[in-house]
Parts: C-alpha cells; sequence; structure tokens
C-alpha cells in the first residue's frame, strides 16, 4: 500500500510558511538547503570512499595502505590530496578550444550531482506526517537517471575535444563506444523493473517491493544491471576509458588541479550512485528491520539504506583488486553479444508475465477488470495480493501461463550461467597459444645457451 505523503523538503517548506514565510521564498530557501545539503554530502562520501578503496586495495593486495597522514588509519590522507589538487597549478594545452576545455568537467560533474536529488535515502515520521527522504519525488525519475547519464557522455565527449590532443580525442571516442555499449543493456535491464513496479518513480518502485525484492524475480535484470554499472562508472575490468597503458590517461589527460579533481569527484559518486541504484531497484530501498520502531523509523531506514549501497560499493573495489583488465574487443564482444541479447529476453519474460496476471513479475498487483473494463478493453484498476492469494485466483490457462513463465525464468539464469561461462573461457589463451610462448621461451634459452 503506498501512503500519500511528501518528501522532507516539503516538510520543511511547510515550517517556513508557517513562520510567516511567504511562498516564493521558503521555496527558494528550501532549494538552497538542499542543494547545500547534496553538495555537502557529495563531497564528504567522495573523501571516504577513497580513503575506504584506497585501505580495502592495500588490504587486498597485502599493502598497509595509507598510514602517514592522521595516524595508522590515514584518515586524513584524501583531505590532504584534496588540498594539493586546489593549490596545483592548472595549465591549459596551447591547441585547446578553451570554452569546451572549460565546459566539460562541470558536464561531467553536474549530472552525477543531481542523480542524488532524486535518490530516496529513507522514510519516517516528521510531525505526525509520513515524509520520504528526498529532494524531489518525480514521477520520471528513472528517465531523469537515464537523461543524465546521457549528458555525462556529453561532457566526456568536449574533454576529448577541447583538449587539443589527440590521445584524449582516442581516449574519448573509445570511452564513448563504451558507454554507449554498456547504456543499451543497463536501459532494458530498468525497462524490466518499471513493468515490475509499474511506476517510474523511485518511491514508488521501493514501496513497490514491500513484500518481494525485485532481485528474486528479476535476478537476470540484476546481473546485466550489476555488469552495466561497472563498465558505466569506468571500474575494473571495464576501466579502458582511462587506462595509462592504453591510452595515457583517456579523455582527461590534459587536465590538472581542480579540473581533473571535478572528474574525479564525478567518478567516485557515480560509483557510490549505481551502488545505490541497485539497492532502489532491486534489493528494496531502505527496507529492512526497523529495530528503533516508528519514533527511529528515520534513523533505521537510512541505516539500512546506506549499509546496502555500501556493500555494493565494496564489490565494485573488490573487483578492481581482482579481476584484470580486459582487450576493447572483448568488451565490446562481451555486451552486444551476451547482455544485449539477455536484457531482450527478460523483458519479454517479464512483460509475458504482466500479461497473464503473474503475480511473481508484477510485484503482486493483480489487474481489476470488472465486465464494463472488458468491454471497453480499458484495465480499470489494480488489487493487492500475496502469492499464494493470487495462484489461487488464476484460472487454468493463467497458471499454464505462469507455470511457463516459471520455466522461462530459469531458463534464463541457465543460459547466463552457461553463456557467461564460455564468456570466461573465451578470455583465457588457448593450448596452442600456450604451447607456441613455451616453444619460444625454449629456443631462447637455448640460443642464450649455445652463446
Amino acid at each position: 500500500m503506498i501512503i500519500d505523503s511528501a518528501t522532507i523538503w516539503e516538510a520543511c517548506r511547510d515550517l517556513l510558511m508557517g513562520w510567516g514565510v511567504g511562498y516564493p521564498v521558503a521555496q527558494v530557501i528550501t532549494l538552497l538547503l538542499a542543494f547545500l545539503s547534496v553538495a555537502v554530502f557529495a563531497i564528504i562520501l567522495v573523501l571516504a570512499l577513497v580513503l575506504i578503496e584506497r585501505r580495502l586495495i592495500g588490504w587486498i593486495q597485502l599493502r598497509p595502505g595509507p598510514n602517514r597522514v592522521g595516524g595508522r588509519t590515514g584518515f586524513l590522507q584524501t583531505i590532504a590530496d584534496a588540498l594539493k589538487l586546489l593549490y596545483k597549478e592548472d595549465i591549459v594545452p596551447l591547441n585547446a578550444d578553451r570554452l569546451t576545455y572549460f565546459a566539460a568537467p562541470y558536464a561531467v560533474f553536474m549530472p552525477v550531482m543531481l542523480m542524488l536529488v532524486v535518490l530516496p535515502f529513507g522514510a519516517g515520521i516528521v510531525n505526525g506526517s509520513y515524509r520520504y527522504f528526498v529532494v524531489s519525488d518525480l514521477n520520471i525519475a528513472v528517465l531523469f537517471i537515464l537523461a543524465m547519464g546521457s549528458i555525462e557522455l556529453i561532457g566526456v565527449i568536449m574533454a576529448g575535444w577541447g583538449s587539443g590532443n589527440k590521445y584524449a580525442l582516442i581516449g574519448a571516442m573509445r570511452a564513448v563506444a563504451q558507454l554507449i555499449s554498456y547504456e543499451i543493456p543497463l536501459i532494458l535491464a530498468l525497462v524490466s523493473v518499471v513493468l515490475f513496479a509499474g511506476s517510474l518513480s523511485l518511491v514508488e518502485i521501493v514501496q513497490r517491493q514491500s513484500s518481494t525484492w525485485a532481485i528474486f524475480p528479476l535476478f537476470p535484470a540484476f546481473v546485466i544491471f550489476f555488469i552495466t554499472a561497472v563498465a558505466e562508472t569506468n571500474r575494473c575490468p571495464f576501466d579502458l576509458l582511462e587506462a595509462e597503458s592504453e591510452v595515457v590517461a583517456g579523455f582527461h589527460t590534459e587536465y590538472s588541479g581542480m579540473r581533473f579533481a571535478l572528474f574525479f569527484l564525478a567518478e567516485y559518486l557515480a560509483m557510490w550512485v549505481m551502488a545505490a541504484l541497485i539497492v532502489v531497484f532491486f534489493f528494496g530501498g531502505w527496507k529492512g528491520p526497523m529495530f528503533l520502531g516508528q519514533s527511529g523509523l528515520w534513523l533505521t531506514s537510512f541505516f539500512w539504506f546506506m549499509a546496502k549501497s555500501f556493500f555494493f560499493v565494496w564489490c565494485f573495489i573488490w573487483f578492481r583488486g581482482t579481476f584484470p583488465r580486459i582487450r576493447v574487443d572483448q568488451l565490446m564482444v562481451f555486451s552486444w553479444k551476451f547482455l544485449l541479447p539477455l536484457a531482450i529476453i527478460q523483458v519479454m519474460i517479464v512483460g509475458w508475465g504482466i500479461t497473464y496476471r503473474n503475480p511473481w513479475l508484477s510485484a503482486n498487483l493483480i489487474p481489476r477488470v470488472t465486465a464494463a473494463d472488458a468491454n471497453t478493453g480499458l484495465i480499470g484498476g489494480f488489487e493487492y495480493m500475496t502469492t499464494p492469494d493470487a495462484l489461487a485466483s488464476l484460472t487454468m490457462p493463467e497458471l499454464v501461463a505462469f507455470g511457463w513463465s516459471v520455466l522461462g525464468a530459469i531458463a534464463v539464469i541457465v543460459l547466463l550461467g552457461a553463456m557467461f561461462y564460455r564468456t570466461i573461457l573465451g578470455f583465457r589463451p588457448s593450448r596452442d597459444f600456450r604451447r607456441e610462448i613455451e616453444l619460444k621461451i625454449m629456443r631462447l634459452e637455448d640460443a642464450k645457451s649455445g652463446e
């Protein structure tokens, strides 16, 4: 059941209006407070993420990690790095297109920053009313996030072109090719989530998962979204966009100082945003055991949201410390030949399940059709039912369709495992290749011994 309620920022605006402040002034003050809160949260979050990644990568690679600035834990290391970037000289290439060059870091950073506006961090009781902790509960939030991601692509092209550097331009073209290739399966995975929840609002998507998290009926979509999220955030093993061994440092080769820091902020903030979106779309958002009761709902909901998000941040960091970088041809083949067909099959199965009133694939919302609706061909509304009740109400043809959709979901999971296994095998060198390498080594050793 969706509770008709407002956001915490609307509560702040109502409070200001209760103190005698006019509506336009209260709206402006609320927006300024929201923007300041988002900016401070983003900066503190990135500083924490950089330190966490350094410590975790050091632990994975059997290194101490930062242990000088700020004591043994090195908790002041990221602050020292930020101050260093503030005072670092800002060098502009002579051949740079200055307007494009200067605008590119903001075109990359601001869209990621704006994604925080629609993220629901939790819910709570404020002045006796149920409020969501989100700056703006857009009813098209999913489309807004996809639009912001597209603007980020434009910023990458601007950085490569505006630098006046061929290496930066090549890095930008490769970056856009990768991001577009992996954005298509990502969008199709989100189509499955939107069909499941019946809404484009992130708040309603979370509320639809009150009884069943979307990870269970939409497991293939989760795997697709997780892999594409790693690729969209330039994380290893998909970090060819700025791989030093490939194209110097990619599209931001010619940037330094605070302009480089904006790219750095955007990358780490995007990593957390993607982790938070995984939680919202597949793991019930802020849903979890509310061990502090109604009075502490705001604290426990925020705790569960952040705990789930940082778990997937840890997965991103774990990937970086575990998997080697793949070749660019393997990267493109993996998207177009594996992820895209699987995403299309997943959308077809979810659409089929909803068409045949499968409660498992429609968040337990069963269409309620009356005689008048049957004549007009329109759906009069939806009725919330638990899975056992919905199954008990299905007719025999609908039960058969439900069984086929379950078998289809199992087939998709098996197909995913088989194709992933074949893909991993394709990344390994063949026996003939290994044998040729061994023969070459033996010939070199023989030549050295003969000398």
